[in-house]
């Protein structure tokens, strides 16, 4: 009667184990796909979504602000006839700006369904065209002014451009910071939820995973001892394949993880940073200019908040060195240097145009010999750009291996453990023969 017992039980206890890792197969099935389709969702998302939206957003900051100095240069220049190749500079700039803010600003609004966000895009781009009108216009009334003198334009101009320069300040640089900071939220809360989402993914894998492998290690040891075979071959396949899912698998999804994290962390939140100081010696730049144009308009006022957010107050370190950090060492003392050099500048601009010295004013405001402000500034921004790119191409790059690694593993998951079914019911089935 034993010996019936014991034939009765064994096919139900094989069905049992048989039954439990197709049930942990399946589960793991499913945790692995979740894991792997949201290491992918992650990637597309901060490669395609939030870090192209946040790098535009911070360009189109940069825009602006690189937009209202040129005017103001190019307004400085008029009745000149030797700061011609400068104002024609300023005026290429001009033009090429407002096209790429336009083409910027049109991109966002096709690139949103969201109403609220669409508005306030285009009423941006009202904005602009307001802007460029009124600054055109005060172009246009120095030009054909017979009161024009170099360095001191007509009034009616200065009170087009006060205009112009009030709509840039008040109304456009606010909201494109604003946007700016909100894209760059975006973008990092993207990363940290695909962080969150990998340790999420990381422990459902591992429980599934391992209860799968305990299964069939147990199941193994069960055949074995009942059937008095050593190995059963489909049953080690299924092992096999599992630890090797669980071991390539989640190293796979940790090291895309990781390289976004990195990416955004040490390669994009710099050059948004950098993009941001740039923005802001513009800013400061132009605000001399503008005070060279006008001294009577406080602009000087708007210099010397430019100066304490770059460099800091209170042992609080500024944007410049914030934007830099992380960047080639050489490469960033070089534009540190460049900023001290250009504040020197500005600031004899500032004594020469308070002395009444316009002649000097303009040679320095506009001048491309070393030691005077434009081509400092220029020396500057060359290697902030330079910066900048280097911190872009690092980030691109970054992304590319993050997406070049999770290519071809979404149906991974469905090969591995519908094999893993199979091979546990073919290594099942002819034990199951021997009680029919």
């Amino acid at each position: 009667m034993g010996v019936d017992i014991r034939g009765r039980k064994t096919p139900n206890k094989l069905r049992m184990w048989t039954a439990a890792i197709l049930a942990l197969a399946g589960a793991t099935l499913g945790t692995g796909t979740l894991a792997i389709a949201d290491t992918q969702h992650g990637v597309d998302r901060v490669g395609h979504e939030t870090a192209p939206q946040a790098q535009a957003a911070s360009d189109l900051y940069f825009a602006l602000s690189d937009l209202d100095s040129q005017t103001a240069r190019r307004i400085l220049a008029i009745g000149d006839d030797d700061l011609a190749t400068p104002e024609g500079d300023a005026q290429a700039t001009v033009a090429r700006r407002v096209g790429e803010i336009d083409a910027d600003l049109r991109r966002a609004i096709g690139g949103t369904t969201d109403p609220a966000v669409q508005t306030q895009f285009q009423t941006m781009l009202d904005k602009v065209a307001l802007y460029h009108d009124l600054s055109a216009t005060a172009i246009s009334q120095d030009q054909l002014s017979q009161t024009t003198a170099k360095g001191r334009p007509n009034s009616i101009a200065l009170s087009y451009y006060s205009r112009a320069t009030d709509v840039m300040h008040l109304d456009l640089l606010p909201v494109a910071a604003q946007l700016r900071d909100a894209y760059a939220a975006q973008l990092h809360a993207s990363a940290k939820h695909q962080d969150d989402a990998w340790s999420v993914d990381t422990a459902l894998v591992l429980v599934t995973g391992l209860a799968l492998l305990a299964t069939l290690l147990g199941f193994q040891l069960v055949l074995s001892r009942r059937f008095r075979r050593t190995l059963n071959p489909f049953l080690v396949v299924a092992t096999v394949a599992t630890a090797g899912f669980l071991g390539a698998g989640l190293a796979m999804t940790a090291q895309q993880t990781d390289r976004v994290q990195n990416s955004v962390n040490q390669h994009m939140t710099p050059y948004l940073g950098i993009q941001q100081a740039r923005a802001v010696t513009f800013d400061a730049v132009g605000a001399m200019v503008r005070y060279a144009v006008a001294p009577d308009f406080g602009y000087d006022r708007g210099y010397t908040a430019d100066v304490a957010a770059l460099n800091g107050a209170a042992g609080q370190p500024g944007l410049l060195h914030n934007g830099l950090t992380g960047t080639d060492a050489e490469l960033a003392a070089r534009a540190g240097a460049d900023w001290t050099t250009v504040q020197a500048d500005a600031g004899k601009l500032k004594s020469e145009v308070d002395g009444g010295d316009v002649d000097g004013a303009l040679i320095e405001a506009t001048g491309i010999a070393g030691g005077q402000l434009g081509q400092d500034f220029y020396a500057l921004d060359t290697h902030l750009g330079q910066a900048a790119d280097e911190q872009l191409n690092a980030f691109e790059a970054g992304m590319a291996d993050a997406r070049s690694g999770v290519s071809g593993w979404g149906a991974v998951p469905t090969a591995v453990f519908v094999a893993v079914m199979v091979l546990t019911l073919a290594g099942v089935w002819r034990r199951l023969a021997e009680f029919r």
